[in-house]
């Protein structure tokens, strides 16, 4: 009898987070779904990666490890349960391209096969899955956000308080730790004598009790680096590039904290800054790859003009031709309508769409079943505790510790409860949002401003070089697919620039 060799493949599972990897959920039954996936289909598993973080930010250990690993070892075959398990970002959507890397994407739970093969409205629909899944995680990045701007408007701190202050649960506000603030506020006035150095200063510290977080050893440099040029210690701290009046009451004086700066020379000389062109950051070369730079030339009419041209950086470009700024951006108007879209494609993607719509929609009402869950139970072990301590089975200073423990998890699971239940709203108008960009850019781009331009050329074309006086570019995934597809003029004109432009702001994690 003859035996059927099974072919080798790899398997890819992911959960959003380790404390969802801690409970045993999502990655056991992804195993489980894809080992019967591939005991069904005669598909030899050879090895299994496993991924316990984010997907927000592209660059994952274990993705990076699965491409290098089918390349080595010549492995053509992928199998992850679905599309947001696999990527959930467009950077990794293009380097895990299965047309560029001939390889098989099977999506289990979704019963579909990618490959080079694939037909196109296939690969159109998974292009718009995979923005989808990446609008997805990005609402609930933004519903965390909304949570933190809320803090930041009553001038609270909205993460975990620095060294010599505590986090108040109760009521959400941060105190002074009273055990390690004299100690913090002590580095702070033998910095400012000038006779310390780092090194001296957190030998001295663990003289007086001061510990790593993690650790009994002494701080490191560039944790008391961090603490000296903290601005918290008085009352004010930054997030996202933003400053930000504290409601904590500041530990040490502004005077001494100016001090501090300049004897352990954490004050710099400010850059000066330099005008921005438009243009110039994602465009290169095409003969030599430097960057391409502008300047401004004044004519003897007064007039001035605004110029770009190869930085010849490598010293070999042997074409620096200089090319006017109009010039640069008719071509860039030229490359987007270019880009058109037929009513069928609409209406077949908007059916899809409300297909995956409605599967999103069980997968958050399951999510908000599994918190809900998870919630009750901490709330069991609250009341247990409380019980236990009155009759003396637990220590106070355990009891509180635990009890501290599980009200900030509760704490964080209303944060995914309330996050999951206003994701995604506008999960199909995004979609169509998708094709009013392609079918009105041409028209929008003349009237952005600097930056709305920039997002533009950034979510639609890769790799733009300048070429004598020519720009080349290739159109990006799904783009590239919707270039000279119809002649819809009608249709183009029923959307308003003002819907997409407000698009392109919400959705700028769609450029590379």
């Amino acid at each position: 009898m003859e035996i059927t060799r099974k072919q080798k493949a790899v398997a890819y599972l992911r959960v959003s987070s380790k404390d969802q990897e801690k409970e045993g959920n999502s990655i056991p039954a992804q195993k489980r779904i894809i080992e019967d996936y591939a005991l069904k289909n005669n598909f030899n598993v050879v090895k299994i990666f496993k991924e316990a973080e984010t997907a927000k930010k592209a660059g994952r250990k274990e993705f990076t490890k699965m491409i290098e690993y089918l390349q080595q070892n010549n492995i053509k075959i992928v199998m992850v349960e679905k599309t947001d398990r696999l990527y959930r970002n467009f950077t990794d959507y293009v380097e895990l391209s299965f047309e560029e890397l001939d390889l098989e994407i099977h999506l289990v739970k979704e019963n579909e096969i990618l490959s080079k093969n694939s037909k196109s409205h296939q690969k159109f629909i998974h292009g718009i899955k995979v923005l989808m899944a990446k609008n997805y995680c990005d609402n609930l990045s933004e519903e965390v956000k909304k949570g933190h701007h809320e803090k930041l408007l009553k001038g609270i701190w909205p993460s975990k308080a620095p060294i010599g202050y505590l986090n108040r649960l109760e009521n959400h506000t941060i105190v002074i730790d009273p055990q390690k603030a004299p100690i913090i506020k002590k580095a702070f006035e033998l910095s400012s004598t000038g006779n310390y150095s780092l090194s001296l200063l957190k030998k001295e510290l663990y003289k007086m009790g001061l510990r790593g977080v993690r650790s009994s050893k002494e701080l490191s440099k560039q944790s008391m680096s961090s603490i000296l040029s903290n601005p918290f210690y008085i009352g004010e701290f930054e997030w996202n590039k933003k400053k930000y009046k504290g409601s904590h009451e500041p530990l040490i004086s502004r005077e001494l904290y100016n001090a501090v700066q300049f004897n352990m020379g954490f004050v710099t000389k400010p850059k000066a800054t330099k005008r921005d062109f438009v243009f110039r950051g994602p465009l290169k070369c095409g003969h030599c790859g430097s960057q391409i730079t502008a300047e401004i030339k004044t004519k003897r009419s007064g007039n001035q003009y605004t110029y770009y041209h190869c930085t010849n950086g490598k010293g070999i470009c042997t074409n620096v031709t200089y090319l006017r700024e109009e010039s640069i951006e008719e071509q860039y108007i030229n490359a987007f309508n270019k880009i058109h879209l037929s009513e069928e494609i609409i209406e077949f993607t908007k059916d899809v769409l409300l297909q995956s719509h409605q599967e999103e929609k069980l997968f958050r009402e399951t999510q908000i079943k599994e918190l809900t869950a998870r919630y009750k139970r901490l709330d069991n072990y609250i009341d247990q505790a409380y019980l236990d301590k009155l009759d003396g089975a637990i220590e106070p200073d355990k009891w509180e510790s635990k009890t501290s423990e599980w009200k900030l998890e509760q704490e964080h699971i209303t944060k995914k409860f309330d996050a999951f239940r206003v994701a995604n709203s506008s999960y199909m108008l995004e979609g169509i949002r998708l094709m009013e960009i392609a079918n009105s850019s041409g028209k929008l781009f003349p009237v952005m401003i600097l930056a709305e331009k920039r997002e533009l050329i950034s979510l639609v074309l890769s790799n733009p070089v300048l070429i004598d006086s020519t720009i080349r570019y290739e159109y990006k995934k799904p783009f590239d697919m919707f270039v000279n597809m119809s002649e819809v003029e009608k249709w183009r004109e029923r959307f308003s620039p003002t819907q997409i432009l407000v698009f392109i702001k919400l959705n700028d994690k769609l450029g590379d």
